[in-house]
């Protein structure tokens, strides 16, 4: 994955993410240059990367040059960054770079290879993306889509971290991205990383899956920091980290993949809504997904189950502890026949390749529980539980990984067929 950032002469760039523009850069003749701000400080002008870190394995990323430092992320084998600049430390030189439109940290020199800025990411003037190619952007900050490639472009929406959209071209600093209702609008190439999938490959980009959470703090016994009542939930340590992970994991194999960070619990409180609303509240977050990403097939609302024995959400493959699957199919939705035949296309795989992972398929009336699970929005739309509250977000990964082998699985069945 390689991580662009380019920058266009004379524009301030704090007005991409807020939608507005300081009249100083209005006809101002600046060198190129990104505008970092800082808690407390003025923003200061740096100078256009003229290199890119490039990570060789999982490497912490730091507040400052010192191994003692806080982490702030781990970035991954194949990850770009933009290289600020290069500072004596602890043990030897820093890189200070950057980690979104307004953030900077320090990657060790020693550990990390670095590369001139890439040949093949946005440049002056306009090119169309190869037809044989797919370039995916994932967008790392939220950041505005325009109608121009510029920062005075009216804002046509707004993309979240873990989105992901198909390039279908660029135009300077900027991607051109096509939305649901078919019009181009652009996004900025330094507020992305980009993936390219080439060949076979390619087509999984016309598939995206979209990972969500609409019991987002839903967490477990040994890490929960709320444990009121049958409630076991806390609002970082919780299900949403096996949404991410199953994300990644499906990128890694050339499945797109959009895994969505909204705290849905936390708008209920504020909205003064019920806990029963919370598929009402994720229904709006699907529905402006879809609207904004004409490619995205496969729906998965991954939640934990409740406090079932650990014997019975608990299977032991190989010699590791893995979280069992069920999937819940809802009969409000008048075509959950649809959904049912891929859940159970999936539970067949599973069972097959991961035996005992998968507690079934469970069909369920609204007199049951909510009865529809926004699966009315797609075929291919499923409600999945991993495990319960006895089991550990390590055995929850495990799961995750094996669920990603099986969709992969399954997809590049789809591709075939298709072909």
């Amino acid at each position: 994955m390689r991580l662009r950032y380019h920058f266009l002469c004379g524009i301030v760039v704090s007005g991409l993410l807020f939608g507005s523009q300081p009249a100083s850069a209005a006809g101002s003749a600046l060198e190129p240059s990104v505008v970092l701000a800082s808690s407390g400080s003025t923003a200061a002008a740096v100078p256009v990367p003229k290199e890119l870190v490039r990570i060789t394995d999982v490497t912490n990323i730091r507040q400052s040059p010192n191994l003692e430092a806080p982490v702030l992320k781990k970035a991954q084998p194949g990850q770009t960054y933009a290289i600020l600049d290069t500072v004596a430390g602890p043990g030897g030189d820093w890189h200070k770079v950057l980690l979104g439109e307004d953030k900077t940290a320090y990657v060790a020199s020693w550990v990390v290879e670095t590369a001139g800025n890439q040949p093949d990411s946005p440049s002056t003037g306009s090119q169309e993306t190869p037809d044989k190619s797919r370039t995916i952007l994932n967008i790392i900050d939220v950041t505005n889509i325009r109608a121009e490639p510029s920062l005075d472009g009216a804002i046509l929406a707004k993309a979240q971290p873990g989105q992901t959209y198909t390039a279908t071209g660029t135009e300077g600093a900027w991607y051109k991205v096509a939305l649901a209702n078919g019009k181009t609008a652009y996004i900025a190439g330094w507020v992305v990383t980009s993936t390219t999938l080439a060949g076979d490959t390619a087509q999984s980009a016309d598939g995206q899956v979209y990972i969500y959470h609409s019991h987002n703090r839903e967490s477990w016994k040994n890490v929960a920091g709320s444990k009121s009542g049958s409630s076991v939930d806390d609002p970082k340590t919780n299900i949403t980290l096996v949404g991410l992970e199953l994300g990644k994991i499906l990128q890694k194999k050339g499945i797109s993949a959009i895994t969505a960070n909204d705290d849905i619990a936390g708008r209920l409180v504020l909205k003064n809504l019920s806990f029963s609303q919370s598929y009402s509240e994720s229904r709006k977050t699907l529905q402006e997904a879809m609207n904004t990403n004409p490619s995205l097939s496969y729906f998965f609302d991954i939640h934990r189950d409740a406090d079932v024995p650990y014997n019975q959400t608990t299977a032991t493959i190989n010699g590791k502890k893995y979280a069992r699957i069920m999937f819940i199919i809802g009969t409000g939705n008048p075509r959950y026949e649809d959904n049912a035949a891929f859940a159970e296309a999936l539970n067949k795989l599973l069972e097959k390749k991961y035996p005992g992972l998968s507690r079934g398929v469970l069909v369920k009336s609204a007199h049951q529980g909510n009865g529809e699970y926004n699966q009315s929005l797609s075929p291919y739309s499923l409600l999945l539980e991993f495990g319960g509250v006895n089991n550990t977000l390590e055995e929850n990964k495990r799961t995750a990984e094996a669920f990603a082998d099986v969709f992969a699985d399954y997809y590049a069945s789809v591709q075939s067929k298709s072909k």
